[in-house]
């Protein structure tokens, strides 16, 4: 810049002292004014801060439901209607009475027929026996005994005779047959006999006579009709019930509790602007004008 001045300062001096001839035109050189060049200011822009307003939170405004207790209405109760039953008379109908019929029995003679007796075989068996009897009342005295071995039977038996003599026998019994020996005790005696005085009973058949039936007289029974007393049919008395209103306790609501949320405010950092280098501009100065 300096240089420029100084360039300007010496065409000043030569324009001095140039004096023109006086029948020329007075050339006046033209002033060059060097252009005054300002650096452009720089003004830092103004950063604001960004006003944050925090959000205005509204509690949500809470309206109790509204409750209404129902209405309620009692039933209507409508007594029933009683009717009597109605009572028929039983028709009576007198039984009828049949008299019997009386047969008379019939009447047969018993037939007696003769039992048939069978003989009865039995395989011999080996056996023992032996008894006395002595009963002075009866003038009964005798024993008994006998024994087998399924092949031969011996034995023997007393007797007491009514000749006071006592019969002793021994006997035995085999496949060849049957062998006894007989021997007696005492000496017989014989009293005096007597006839005695009896006569037999003279028998005589059984008459059967039929026997007589008298037929049954039968009198019908009397059947006196039953009296029906009708029944006596009490209206039954109904009580209306009682109906007791419900009782409706209106609920409680609680209204609900809202926390307001919390707004963190953001953080703003002011931006860092760098001032631009400006260079000022170079003016070359015009070349010098010819002299006359």
């Amino acid at each position: 810049m300096k240089f420029v001045i100084l360039v300007a300062l010496f065409a000043a001096a030569a324009a001095d002292s140039y004096k023109p001839a006086e029948y020329a035109p007075k050339y006046e050189v033209p002033k060059y004014e060097v252009p005054k060049y300002e650096v452009p200011k720089y003004e830092v822009p103004k950063y604001e801060t960004p006003k944050y307003e925090e959000p205005k939170y509204e509690e949500p405004k809470y309206e109790e439901p509204k409750y209404e207790a129902p209405k309620y209405e009692a039933p209507k109760y409508v007594t029933p209607k009683y009717e009597a039953p109605k009572y028929e008379s039983p028709k009576y109908e007198s039984p009828k009475y049949e008299s019997p019929k009386y047969e008379s029995p019939k009447y047969e003679s018993p037939k007696y027929e003769s039992p048939k007796y069978e003989e009865v075989t039995y395989t011999p068996q080996p056996y023992s026996f032996g008894y006395d009897v002595k009963d002075k009342e009866s003038y009964t005295d005798f024993d008994h005994s006998e024994k087998a071995d399924g092949q031969v039977t011996t034995g023997s038996y007393r007797v007491a005779l009514p000749d006071g003599r006592t019969q002793i026998v021994t006997y035995k019994a085999d496949s060849y047959g049957y062998t006894a020996d007989v021997k007696y005790e005492g000496e017989a005696q014989y009293p005096e006999y007597k006839e005695t005085q009896y006569k037999a009973p003279a028998y005589t058949a059984p008459a059967y006579k039929e026997p007589e039936y008298k037929a049954t007289t039968y009198a019908a029974p009397a059947y006196p009709a039953p009296a029906y007393k009708a029944p006596e049919y009490k209206a039954p008395a109904y009580k209306a019930p009682e109906y007791k209103a419900p009782e409706y306790k209106a609920p409680e609501y609680k209204a609900p509790a809202y926390k307001a949320p919390e707004y963190k405010a953001p953080e703003y950092k002011a931006p860092e602007y760098k001032a631009p280098a400006y260079k000022a501009p170079e003016y070359k100065a015009p070349a010098a004008y010819p002299k006359y």
